[in-house]
């Protein structure tokens, strides 16, 4: 028997995850204030809009995006808030799932979520606050076995 420790594996997190997601340094809920408060580029917009297929107006008017993207500037607060918010909740998914793709395939598939109305993706309902705190808690839910 030996004494010799075996590799170190170090568990991936959400912010690991989101991190990833959007190309940039994101180790804590500081980390995410800080890629908010400073705007996200038009590159890690494009990044994540690709990678989630994000409608034209997911994070704001369809025309307000196709300005930003023509621009060399940043999104602003409220815009990089939203792009945020949705890689979180997808990259909660993503740690339900353990894959990308079939995160990826539920974000993007309509349900029943909202009683008496339509079905939605959860990438929609994520959109706003209230929706995306519905969605990570039906991820939890899920985890834990309660659905």
């Amino acid at each position: 028997m030996s004494d010799v420790p075996g590799p170190v594996t170090e568990v991936e997190n959400v912010f690991t995850r989101i991190g990833r997601l959007l190309d940039l340094k994101v180790d804590s809920e500081v980390d995410v204030i800080r890629v908010v408060t400073q705007g996200i580029t038009v590159r890690t917009y494009k990044r994540i809009a690709n990678k989630l297929r994000f409608p034209a107006n997911m994070v704001a008017p369809e025309s307000t995006v196709r300005r930003r993207l023509t621009s060399s500037g940043r999104f602003n607060e409220a815009e990089s808030e939203r792009v945020v918010r949705l890689a979180r909740v997808f990259s909660e998914a993503v740690g339900l799932f353990g894959d990308e793709s079939a995160a990826l395939e539920w974000f993007n598939t309509p349900a029943e979520y909202l009683r008496d109305q339509a079905p939605i993706t959860p990438m929609a309902l994520a959109a706003t606050d209230a929706g995306a705190r519905l969605v990570e808690s039906h991820i939890s839910r899920t985890a834990y076995g309660f659905v």
